[in-house]
This record gives C-alpha cells, structure tokens and sequence, in this order.
C-alpha cells in the first residue's frame, strides 16, 4: 500500500499527540503518586474559644490526645496513609468538643479546626453530682482550665441519661427553661439558679431581687416564659424589685405575685 504525503504527515501527527498525551499522563500519575508520598509537613491547630474568650480545653491537650492515640504528633507521616475521618471521631469523642474538621492543604500542613462545646447550665445536685450540660443537651465534666458562668442547677434534680430529653423530668424542665430564657435578654442576664424541689417545681433566683419565681415544670414553656418576660419588663415597674417574696406562674393567664412577711 503505498502512503502519499499528506496521509503519511497525518499518520505522524496522530502519533505524536498520542505520544504527548502518554507522556502528559505518566508525568501527572507521577506527580499524584509523588505528592501521595509526601509527609505532613505541618500541624495547625485552631481552636475557636467560647464567647466570652475562655477554653474548656486546650490545643496542648489536643496535641496529647493525638500522640496518644497514633504515638507521634503526624509530622512526617505519609499524606495517603493518615485517615482525616478518623482522626475527626477521634476528636470527637473528647467530652469538651463538639466539631472537629481536619484537612491537608496544597503544602501537606494538615489543619486541624475545633469547636468546642458550650455549657448553658451546671447541676449540683443533692447526691452529689456535679456537672454541665452544654447547649445541646450533652453531659460535660468540670473543666480545669475556668468555671463556666451559666445558671446552677441544684435540689431534687433528676439523674441525667442520654434519653433524658425524651422523657418528663426536672433535668428536662431546667435545660428547656435555661434554653428559652437565653432568648430573652432580660430573663438571660437575671437568671442565676434553679431549685428543684420534691415536687419536681422550679423556684427560680437572679442576680436582683430577693424573690423567687415559681415555674413549675416545662409545661406550657412558652408561654410561662412570656408571662414572666412581660411582668419583668411591666408588673416590676409597679411592685419594684425588691417587694415581692414570690411570683407564681403556674396559674392559667396570670401571674400571683406574693410580698414578704411583715416581721
């Protein structure tokens, strides 16, 4: 067969390309495989703080918790062989954090980004526990590093479990009245302790006046919250602050105030 001139120049532009996209192929499969082999080169920890600047934990424990579980801090170790999902349940899985994302950049640091969880109550019950629960419901330890200034929860509280929030109890009525109350700038600020009694009723206490506000337990929240928002920012400005002993919620559309015993 004989080949002309212009099928022939064809024949070798067709090659040529060929040989230019196997060339291109082999050099980028090597450049994956190459960059695959790199070791992390770096670790960049960053750990955002709670609103008011403080930690329950630190990137010095963090740091720790790592060499603990892969006995080295993952500086050198191979990009393709580190899991990044499992390194974030590892993490996770600390008491104290709630989100952790971690990732290799173009220079093989590997960043690591933690939340930290963050505390709305602390119970002290009568049996002795003493612990958070954080905005989510989840049962925190004590931090070492500060004390959280949330709303202590104390008296006949109930015991908590993982379901706890599924079930009527005084843990429940504390967390979902604590929850609503940090919707209200006033009520947010005010509040400072509940008190459980036998009954399972909430007496509330803040950081003015001497009264207590009877809650009851979390039936009706919303509305029970609103009634006492409305008396705080209205019914006050007519009884004061500091003349009235109790302020009962528990009525149907109204609000039984009681003054102090004269002496």
């Amino acid at each position: 067969m004989k080949w002309n001139k212009k099928r022939l120049l064809s024949v070798l532009a067709v090659s040529a390309w060929s040989a230019v996209a196997i060339l291109f192929f082999m050099g980028a499969s090597a450049a994956v495989e190459s960059k695959s082999h790199r070791g992390i080169t770096k670790v960049d920890y960053h750990l955002i703080h709670l609103t008011d600047g403080n930690d329950l934990i630190t990137v010095e424990e963090i740091k720790d918790k790592i060499v603990k579980t892969y006995n080295l801090d993952l500086i050198g170790v191979e990009v393709d062989l580190l899991d990044l999902e499992e390194l974030e349940n590892i993490l996770r899985k600390e008491a104290f954090i709630s989100v952790a994302d971690a990732y290799i950049d173009a220079k093989e640091v590997l960043h690591i980004d933690i939340i930290q969880r963050t505390p709305v109550l602390r119970v002290m019950g009568l049996d002795g526990s003493n612990y958070y629960l954080d905005v989510d419901g989840y049962k925190l330890p004590l931090s070492k590093h500060f004390t959280a200034r949330v709303p202590i929860v104390s008296g006949k509280v109930s015991d908590y479990h993982e379901g706890f929030l599924k079930e009527k109890n005084s843990l429940r009525s504390a967390y979902n009245l604590i929850k609503a109350s940090r919707e209200d700038d006033l009520l947010g600020a005010w509040l400072e302790g509940i008190y459980v009694h036998n009954d399972g009723d909430l007496w509330l206490s803040g950081n003015v006046g001497d009264f207590k506000v009877i809650f009851g337990d979390d039936s009706d929240l919303e509305k029970k919250v609103k009634k006492m928002s409305t008396f705080f920012k209205e019914g006050l400005k007519v009884t004061g602050w500091r003349n009235l002993e109790t302020i009962n919620l528990k009525y149907d559309k109204q609000v039984v105030t009681k003054a102090p015993s004269k002496v």
